[in-house]
């Protein structure tokens, strides 16, 4: 089988490596002595690095998209070792790792390590089971703006954009009253939640107020509203 393995550059290989075992990945190698380098295993991913001091972490412009087959159980895996290893999921600065992204193609996450050095960990769409579930909306009348919408902050990561487009489709003083079933007026709930979140920083009153009616009014048991649940938590808690 034909394998593509990253050699990356960091500027301290004994961290590197530390990083990495705190994100549940095995040393294969390591060497800090004439030529620090290492080499760190994660199932069958294979990651290379040589340490070097010319490097600057927020000036690294190395990229690398894995493709895995469970992109939800990697992204539990390293939200879970990175809580272990340093008590937090960095969201920003370096090292830091994104929230899970429903995009068009793929889900999936970003992740830069300590070196610098940006992965994009995704599994495409057609090897998932409800790839479309967040994104899109039943509603015919408003599925093109809320698709809009989505892209915007979770593609395109513009929170002003997206929160000039939502005041446009789906203004927030009249955003309860969108002639939508309850689990279409809850994602486009929680799309509203997480842009105000994004941009302002302060969770917007009345949308949440709102969203925990709906999620109290249906049984989390249900597949559906648990999704919207989950999702709901994971924009409060910045997590």
């Amino acid at each position: 089988m034909n394998k593509v393995k990253p050699i990356l550059p960091c500027p301290s290989i004994k961290e590197q490596v530390s990083f990495y075992e705190g994100l549940g990945f095995k040393t294969i190698q390591i060497y800090t002595r004439p030529n620090p380098y290492a080499v760190v295993s994660y199932g069958s991913l294979e990651l290379h690095f040589y340490g070097t001091k010319r490097i600057l972490p927020n000036e690294n412009p190395q990229m690398c998209y894995i493709e895995v087959d469970d992109v939800n159980r990697v992204y539990e895996d390293f939200t879970t070792g990175l809580k272990r290893h340093i008590r937090k999921i960095p969201r920003s600065g370096i090292p830091r790792i994104s929230k899970l992204k429903y995009l068009v193609d793929d889900r999936r996450f970003m992740m830069t390590d300590l070196g610098g050095n940006t992965f994009y960990i995704g599994t495409p769409n057609a090897d998932l089971s409800d790839p479309a579930f967040y994104r899109t909306i039943e509603s015919v009348e408003y599925a093109k703006n809320f698709e809009i919408l989505y892209d915007l902050i979770y593609s395109k990561e513009d929170s002003n954009s997206a929160f000039n487009m939502l005041e446009k489709f789906f203004p927030i003083e009249d955003i309860n009253s969108t002639n939508v079933g309850d689990l279409d007026q809850a994602k486009i709930l929680l799309v509203a939640l997480d842009i105000q979140f994004q941009r302002d920083k302060v969770v917007n009153q009345s949308i949440n107020d709102r969203l925990i009616k709906l999620v109290n009014y249906y049984n989390t048991e249900n597949s559906d509203w648990n999704k919207i649940s989950q999702q709901y938590n994971e924009i409060i808690s910045g997590e």
